[in-house]
């Protein structure tokens, strides 16, 4: 991991811009008509802000799940106020139980008629401490909330999208976390697994089903990831904040998560929405399976279409001094 991180951004974006904005371009909103779209983690922050950039596209459905009932009720309710009869689903429960999951997504199928979109943005604050000082329970929880999460809403979402003429698009929230190396150990397993997820969606059904799978870095928004710890910095503990009041390490976890997150600069979460809402539409469907940074343009994306696809970038390898270790797959 680089001293800053900015360091591990691939663009230069701090916010959406015209072509990943759907409340002024019309073309990108009018990718959505018609879809039925899922966003679970749309409490707040980044999947709030995915939420209100699909309100502005033509979609004929849009459902949203929280861990807390009132905050996916005030995020329906934003919703349906940027576009009056819009028909909305706000559910609270656990991404990792995949009862509830499997009855949600099965649910939005039945009474929308299909599920053409799934973002999967639920995550949780890791300890920010060695692998030595860690609490196992806050290690495993925080990479099932991301993992299973996304593995529980792909498993119930799949054979939807596979029944459909049209296929569907599946979207996790990853991170530029995910290539670190310390610190935040079960933030960083939790975040590689997504990506390496959707490549493996991707490949399951590349040329059979229409189905696509992207794994985003959302950029270094100031969510309840960095909110949690700053306010454990600062003595405060807000209602339903993920940092133990007993837990060992979590002082020393808080002062160096803050240190680190305030050394770049902050995104807004609209910079995510944006990228969300351009492949949510199709815009860049050429890079299913791979890991998609938001601070990039779309359109420097686009350009480099020829050389992602021949040169397999934006994967995650094994690199073994030019070695093949493994036989490279036809996707």
């Amino acid at each position: 991991m680089t001293n800053k991180q900015s360091d591990r951004f691939l663009g230069s974006l701090h916010d959406c811009y015209d072509g990943t904005d759907p409340r002024v371009n019309k073309e990108l909103a009018a990718g959505l008509e018609g879809k039925n779209v899922i966003v679970a983690g749309a409490g707040r922050g980044i999947g709030r802000a995915c939420a209100e950039f699909f309100s502005h596209t033509p979609i004929k459905s849009l459902s949203l799940v929280a861990l807390e009932q009132d905050e996916v009720d005030a995020t329906a309710a934003l919703c349906r106020g940027i576009r009056a009869g819009l028909a909305t689903k706000a559910r609270a429960l656990d991404v990792k139980d995949p009862a509830a999951v499997r009855a949600f997504v099965e649910e939005v199928a039945r009474d929308f008629g299909g599920v053409d979109v799934v973002l999967m943005n639920a995550g949780r604050p890791p300890q920010w401490l060695p692998t030595s000082e860690g609490d196992p329970d806050i290690w495993w929880d925080t990479v099932g909330v991301s993992l299973r999460g996304a593995y529980n809403f792909s498993r119930f979402a799949l054979p939807v999208m596979q029944r459909q003429a049209g296929g569907g698009r599946i979207i996790f929230t990853a991170s530029a976390g995910a290539h670190a190396n310390r610190g935040m150990g079960s933030y960083i397993t939790g975040k590689l697994g997504v990506v390496r997820l959707a490549e493996i969606i991707h490949a399951e059904n590349h040329g059979i089903n229409n189905i696509k799978a992207f794994a985003i870095h959302p950029g270094n928004i100031p969510t309840r990831f960095y909110h949690d710890f700053k306010d454990k910095v600062e003595g405060r503990r807000q209602p339903g904040s993920y940092i133990s009041a007993t837990a060992e390490g979590e002082d020393k976890s808080a002062q160096t998560a803050v240190g680190f997150l305030e050394q770049g600069t902050f995104d807004t979460p609209y910079m995510a929405a944006g990228m969300v809402t351009a492949l949510a539409g199709g815009r860049l469907d050429f890079m299913s399976g791979r890991y998609v940074d938001c601070s990039l343009r779309v359109e420097d994306l686009a350009a480099q279409r020829e050389a992602i696809t021949r040169d397999d970038l934006f994967r995650v390898r094994l690199n073994a001094g030019g070695g093949k270790l493994i036989p490279k797959l036809d996707y």
